[in-house]
């Protein structure tokens, strides 16, 4: 990173930490006049916190059917559980991997991505608002309508504030619920566990709701268009000049129409006059020619031959020592006549590289490159690399996520943030921007037009945002929901173990404090190690 950079990373955590000031004289200030438009104002630490009962009256209505409402939750805390168990390892795991190989700085790294509101993380686009505020809502209203069929008092609900709003709660009597040193809790351990297991179920329940309808009826009415992107520009060259951007749609070449890749490797070598789409506005722009047919890189082995010698993610292959290789088939064909150890020459949208090809893992003999190609043609002109995006296999991938398991779900947790690899490896907020420009809808949402992206994008961030929120308030550290359901549910198994009330509770106290401890020490880790190992400067 450049003395630049540093310098605003620096005016940043300046301005962070004065706007942190500022709001918590302001939380103070609101916090003295007690009362704002009949709503209740106080603050933990720079947090407002406002409060009010008028939706009370709601929750006690919403909890009369008791018994079916304590069923369900009963039923859902081996969900519970089981969310608890999967996201636990998966923290932990992540925290072994930064701690072997700790990641340099980048988007990915940033703090700023690690808490999951939209507009201020880089991958939630702000319209997922929206969803936020469904889940917040789904979780809090849960645990307000399982304290009343438990006979719990909740005395208020309302909303954090820390510059926008960071979370809903609904306040129960913490006397009821948990006990005090005078008095025992109202609730037995089994009542609270259904208590604090309410918020995370429902936003289960939600979350499932919404994928259901997203990858079911949703992405079946979507159908794939064909189309050419600009997916690679080199920096520096005669397409970056003239303004080329990924992610750019090919409309048109010299006033033809242009769908797919075929014909423009035909089109000669002089000057070409191309519309593209940059969002929803056309532009025109010129390069001189030739298109040049060839495979675009999407994955490189970690040392392989290729990746020793420079190849990247995005390079374009068009000739290997002189022979042309426009597609798949011309590649592997002139490969199969290499051996191990010879020396190629790959001549790509970024120069010619040599390349010591190593030995093929199939036994072959042939001569190995180490890489994985984007599966559609593409070419590339004065720096530019445009290729016909893969809608179709695209929508299939997306399609299997819910049907490939755990693996399955590790995608899905990933998705907004990695893409799929191939296709959208910067990340997939859902159908906005460019991509809808790369499917139309069919159907039953063809009369919809366009508002079948909107109903697709709602669905799919209801879907995630709540279950996110459920599997993180699944970890066992106070003071989230699971880290007391996993203390009272620790106690009842020491309890039964040493048949002793007071070496139980000194048992789960140990237990539980190093849990927290070993979450929230992680969690700090993960947000600092790559700063630590590699430095502010990068």
């Amino acid at each position: 990173m450049d003395l630049n950079l540093e310098l605003n990373l620096y005016d940043w955590l300046f301005l962070g930490i004065l706007a942190l000031n500022l709001h918590w004289i302001l939380a103070l200030r609101l916090s003295k006049r007690e009362k704002v438009s009949g709503l209740k104002i106080g603050n933990w630490g720079p947090v407002i916190m406002i409060r009010t009962t008028r939706w009370l009256s709601l929750i006690d209505r919403l909890s009369r059917p008791e018994r079916l409402w304590k069923l369900s939750i009963t039923a859902g805390i081996p969900l519970v559980v089981l969310g608890m168990l999967f996201f636990l390892v998966l923290f932990l795991r992540t925290t072994l991997t930064v701690m072997m190989t700790p990641p340099e700085p980048s988007v990915y790294t940033a703090p700023r991505n690690v808490l999951l509101i939209p507009g201020i993380n880089q991958f939630i686009p702000w319209f997922a608002w929206i969803a936020l505020f469904v889940t917040m809502a789904v979780h809090e209203f849960a645990h307000g309508i399982l304290c009343r069929a438990e006979g719990i008092r909740v005395k208020s609900m309302g909303i954090a504030l820390l510059g926008a709003p960071v979370a809903a709660f609904v306040e129960p009597d913490e006397e009821e619920l948990f006990g005090s040193d005078g008095r025992r809790a109202k609730a037995s351990r089994a009542a609270r566990v259904r208590i604090l297991s309410a918020g995370v179920v429902a936003n289960f329940v939600v979350a499932a709701v919404a994928l259901a309808l997203f990858f079911g009826p949703v992405i079946g009415a979507i159908a794939p268009l064909e189309r050419v992107v600009v997916v690679d520009v080199v920096p520096g060259s005669d397409a970056d000049l003239a303004g080329f951007e990924r992610q750019m749609i090919l409309q048109e070449v010299e006033g033809v129409r242009i769908d797919d890749i075929g014909g423009l490797v035909a089109m000669g070598t002089d000057k070409k006059r191309m519309s593209l789409l940059r969002g929803e506005d056309l532009v025109e722009m010129d390069l001189e020619g030739p298109f040049r047919g060839g495979v675009v890189v999407s994955y490189v082995f970690e040392g392989s031959a290729a990746d020793e010698a420079g190849i990247a993610p995005g390079f374009a292959i068009s000739e290997i020592d002189g022979v042309s290789t426009p597609d798949w088939e011309a590649f592997r064909a002139v490969m199969n006549s290499t051996r191990e150890g010879q020396t190629v020459t790959l001549g790509t949208n970024r120069g010619e590289h040599s390349v010591n090809l190593t030995a093929n893992p199939d036994g072959s003999g042939t001569g190995f490159i180490g890489i994985i190609f984007s599966p559609t043609r593409a070419v590339y002109i004065d720096g530019a690399t445009l290729q016909e995006f893969p809608a179709g296999p695209f929508l299939a991938e997306l399609k299997n996520m819910p049907r490939s398991g755990i693996g399955g779900m590790i995608s899905l947790l990933g998705l907004p943030f990695s893409g799929i690899r191939g296709f959208t490896e910067m990340g997939f907020p859902g159908f906005v921007g460019w991509i809808t420009h790369l499917f139309e809808p069919t159907g039953w949402a063809e009369p919809l037009g366009g508002k079948i992206f909107w109903i697709a994008n709602l669905l799919f961030w209801v879907g995630l945002i709540n279950l996110y929120a459920g599997l993180f308030n699944c970890l066992p550290a106070v003071p989230l929901d699971g880290g007391h359901i996993f203390r009272d549910l620790l106690h009842m198994g020491f309890a039964a173990v040493f048949k002793s009330e007071a070496r139980a509770e000194r048992m789960t106290r140990a237990v539980v404090a190093f849990m927290a401890w070993l979450i929230f020490s992680s969690l700090l880790f993960i947000i600092l190690a790559p700063y630590i190992a590699h430095g502010f400067g990068g």
